[in-house]
């Protein structure tokens, strides 16, 4: 078999965890060549919001949001049912702040913002200025192609090569086509040093979810379609450890009207959720603490067999300083001058929806709790036509569950003991967020585990 190259450290995946990884690689004076299946950078990364959750950040300083390390690890661990690897969790939530630091040294630019999104304490999370994982992957790769990064595109990873307990080479195929794949060549590529796997998760393989879940395997995804688990299966064949497979996070914010991650996430994750409220459409009754975490939404969705509508009103979309013309424009999100309007469009009796809106607003009036649970000391009454209406349903998008990873990165193998020369970090491993990752905290990971394995790879 026809050897390509030879480098010092390979990676697999060209997302936001791996362009992290070869820029700390590059920087310790090593060669480093990037593969990547897809004909450029970013993959997932690139569909994301960009959203980042950061502790102590500037904005955070600038608008008097009390935050700590300790509060954000309590968030993920809490989320995450406790089965999160706490040491893990204690270098994201303490690096946060400086790789988002690092980031804007790069020329990352964010929004002058701060949300909060469902399962934080607080607002920390920065979202880039065009709210794009797409212009943080750009600044990376750019800066990395600078610094003598070699970048491998249209290559597809096949195997890797172990002897002697440490990764040798990998088999890629060039000019990689997923229609034509059985039809190009295999070579390989050396490894003098390590071999860092930062190929994301598999929210797109359906046989792998299948296998490791009881979801429905027609269920969609927002994920790519090139999000497969092909390089995790082949590291679990030489021995590495998984873990969590079988916690597959839903994004209980998407449209049903519209394919994939799509324009949805922009009202329901940032404006309806940890603003508005979330209703059976059959009982008018809202069903969740809306600001609670992913999964106990997701959860609660999938309860009712049906889509949820997530309702706000005027004064909510003012106040969230979002602009949804886009989303008004394709329909996916709808505004209504009453309430009868809106009820009679989705098909809900138009009494039950006024009482359960007025007994929502009457909590919020007489400062009572709520019996969801849902801290409602900063929300607002939804009573300021228009009213907008998104019909809301969960779809698979992040899986928690990879390669099990140690602090510094490295693979394990089935008895816990770290693989000589092999490194993961991002999607690709797992342990992080334990049953559920908060929204905004996959960026920060990609970012802090991506340095770390960059890093230790090199040495």
């Amino acid at each position: 078999m026809k050897n390509l190259n030879t480098f010092d450290v390979v990676i697999v995946g060209s997302g936001i965890a791996g362009l992290s990884a070869a820029i700390e690689a590059i920087n310790a004076n090593v060669s480093v060549c990037l593969v990547e299946k897809l004909p450029s950078p970013g993959g997932n990364s690139l569909i994301s919001d960009g959203g980042i959750g950061v502790v102590n950040s500037d904005l955070q300083q600038s608008r008097s949001v009390k935050d700590s390390v300790e509060l954000l690890k309590t968030d993920m661990l809490r989320a995450g049912g406790h089965i999160n690897d706490p040491e893990l969790v204690e270098i994201v939530a303490s690096q946060s702040n400086e790789v988002y630091e690092w980031s804007k040294t790069l020329g990352v630019k964010y929004m002058d913002r701060v949300d909060i999104f469902g399962g934080h304490s607080v607002p920390r999370c920065l979202t880039p200025k065009n709210k794009s994982g797409r212009d943080i992957v750009d600044v990376l790769y750019q800066h990395a192609k600078k610094q003598g990064v070699t970048f491998y595109f249209k290559t597809m990873f096949d195997d890797v090569i172990f002897e002697d307990g440490i990764a040798k080479a990998i088999i890629v195929r060039q000019n990689y086509r997923p229609s034509h794949n059985s039809k190009n060549k295999q070579v390989t590529i050396s490894i003098n040093k390590s071999l860092i796997i930062t190929s994301g998760g598999f929210g797109s393989d359906k046989d792998l979810i299948a296998k490791h879940s009881n979801l429905p395997w027609n269920i969609e995804s927002t994920n790519l379609p090139t999000a497969t688990g092909e390089v995790i299966n082949s590291i679990e064949k030489i021995g590495g450890q998984l873990i969590h497979m079988e916690e597959i996070q839903l994004g209980p914010w998407t449209s049903v009207d519209e394919k994939g991650f799509g324009l949805g996430p922009l009202y329901g994750d940032y404006i309806a959720l940890p603003k508005g409220i979330l209703i059976d459409p059959k009982t008018a009754k809202r069903i969740v603490d809306e600001t609670a975490d992913r999964k106990i939404v997701s959860d609660a969705m999938l309860n009712i067999g049906r889509f949820a509508l997530g309702l706000t009103d005027d004064k909510i979309i003012k106040d969230s300083e979002w602009d949804i013309s886009k989303l008004l424009k394709k329909k996916i999100v709808r505004s209504f001058k009453t309430l009868d309007d809106l009820a009679l469009h989705y098909g809900i009796r138009v009494t039950y929806l006024k009482e359960s809106v007025q007994q929502y607003n009457e909590l919020i009036k007489q400062k009572k709790p709520d019996p969801l649970g849902k801290d409602l000391t900063d929300k607002t009454t939804i009573d300021t036509p228009p009213f907008y209406g998104m019909r809301m349903s969960t779809r698979v998008h992040h899986t928690m569950g990879g390669l099990r990873i140690n602090p510094a990165s490295q693979v394990l193998d089935r008895n816990g003991h770290p693989l000589k020369n092999l490194y993961a970090a991002g999607e690709a491993s797992g342990g992080i967020h334990g049953k559920s990752r908060l929204g905004s905290m996959a960026i920060t990971e990609c970012m802090v585990m991506g340095r770390i394995a960059g890093k230790t790879a090199a040495q």
